[in-house]
């Protein structure tokens, strides 16, 4: 090889070595300034409904080099909400803190699951903080029910009750419906339609009856469940009422007639001396139908108390564990689900749900469904290396091919196969 060659190749070797080691130091941003953050990121899994409590709503957040410092809502005076949403309009408030030396861009935009839809954000004058808004309208959900009530037996006259459960339930509404279902008679108005009968708990979630009549035989009993405002209702199921005890009514008797005697003939008047006169007895009179004797009316049984109990709960069921150390059915989660957080195209999301009955919650992961691709991402991601700027990794792969390009050149050029020749003699 000649001299200016091997210099030329020195040189490139030399020029690769150094590109080399200068994609290896770190790019620092702050040599320009500060990292400005221009996006901040919220997911909610609930927007506000009426009667949901606040501890049902999770607020989290996806943005980077800044985390959440509090969050909470406020009704339409601007007062702090707790407890549970009512009606009306609510704001949420979710102030992050910028780390690692980063600043809030002035014109950040805010996103709540991805949608920048009414959302709006305040920077501090020093960029250190900012401060994410977004006002709803409480939704008002139908009511969803829970428990339903159970068909009672019970005897003529006696007492029976029944009891449900409903979420996001404001009111309830109970009926009487005939067994035809033709006829339906509001609870309250029961005492006016069947004489005796007395009614407690019409509008709430319990139902005691009093002095049940033979009326009510078959007949069937629910509730109606009513939204907030009364804008929706959900019925519950229908429970039978049978009643037993009932009394046989007594046979009609039958009344014989008596056959009339016919006239004896009109005897001849002799003289005779007077007889006494004989006394006929009178003729007795057909027997009389004994009164009916009146049954003592059955004197209803005192009101059991109602049972107190707390809810308890596992990963598959929750039951009910009552005062007196007594424990109900193991019934299944009934999970609401929503999302946490939102799917990208480089991870999966997650979605929360949450027992409507006992509170019990889970997570699992949401899969991506878009169209988007992992081209958007950076040559790092893509490629699986991270740390490295996209300008490092094209100033490394440049140098990593003139290294081969020189390697190639040498063991191919001509003085190089002449020594290899020698080598071999």
């Amino acid at each position: 090889m000649k001299r200016g060659n091997r210099r030329l190749l020195s040189f490139l070797l030399s020029l690769c070595v150094c590109v080399s080691l200068l994609c290896l130091v770190p790019l620092r941003a702050e040599a320009a300034g500060p990292v400005v953050v221009d996006r901040v990121l919220c997911s909610l899994n609930y927007p506000p409904v009426a009667m949901m409590d606040l501890s049902f709503v999770n607020i989290s957040s996806s943005s980077t080099n800044c985390t959440i410092n509090s969050a909470f809502w406020t009704d339409g005076a601007g007062s702090q909400v707790s407890g549970a949403f009512g009606t009306g309009n609510y704001t949420l408030n979710v102030t992050y803190t910028a780390n690692n030396g980063c600043v809030f861009s002035p014109t950040a935009a805010g996103y709540i699951n991805n949608k920048p839809d009414g959302v709006t954000v305040s920077v501090s004058a020093d960029g250190s903080t900012a401060t994410l808004r977004k006002t709803y309208e409480a939704e008002i959900w139908a009511p969803t029910a829970i428990k339903q009530p159970g068909s009672e037996t019970v005897s003529l006259g006696g007492w029976t009750s029944f009891a449900v459960s409903a979420t996001y339930a404001e009111s309830h509404e109970w009926f009487f419906e005939s067994p035809d279902g033709a006829q339906r008679v509001a609870a309250a108005d029961a005492s006016a339609v069947w004489q005796g009968v007395t009614v407690s708990g019409a509008d709430s979630d319990r139902l005691v009856i009093h002095y049940v009549p033979l009326e009510l035989d078959g007949w069937r009993v629910f509730c109606r469940h009513w939204s907030v405002k009364h804008l929706s209702y959900t019925d519950s199921s229908r429970a039978t009422i049978t009643l037993t005890n009932i009394p046989t009514p007594a046979p009609t008797p039958e009344f014989t007639p008596i056959p009339m005697t016919a006239p004896s003939p009109t005897p001849e008047i002799t003289e005779e001396p007077a007889e006494e006169p004989v006394e006929v007895p009178a003729e007795t009179p057909a027997a009389q139908e004994p009164a009916a004797v009146e049954e003592p009316a059955e004197t209803p049984a005192p009101a059991a108390p109602e049972r107190t109990y707390t809810n308890s709960y596992d990963g598959q069921a929750h039951w009910r564990v009552y005062d007196d150390g007594e424990s109900g059915s193991r019934e299944e989660h009934l999970f609401v689900w929503h999302e946490t957080r939102a799917a990208t195209a480089d991870h999966d999301g997650e979605e929360t749900g949450v027992c409507s009955v006992c509170g019990y919650a889970v997570t699992r992961p949401l899969a991506y469904e878009g169209s988007a691709s992992r081209s958007s991402l950076g040559i790092g991601e893509t490629l699986g290396i991270e740390g490295l700027s996209d300008l490092q990794l094209l100033l490394l792969g440049g140098a990593a091919v003139c290294l081969l390009l020189l390697i190639l050149s040498a063991a191919l050029s001509p003085s190089g196969s002449r020594r290899r020749r020698r080598r071999r003699r």
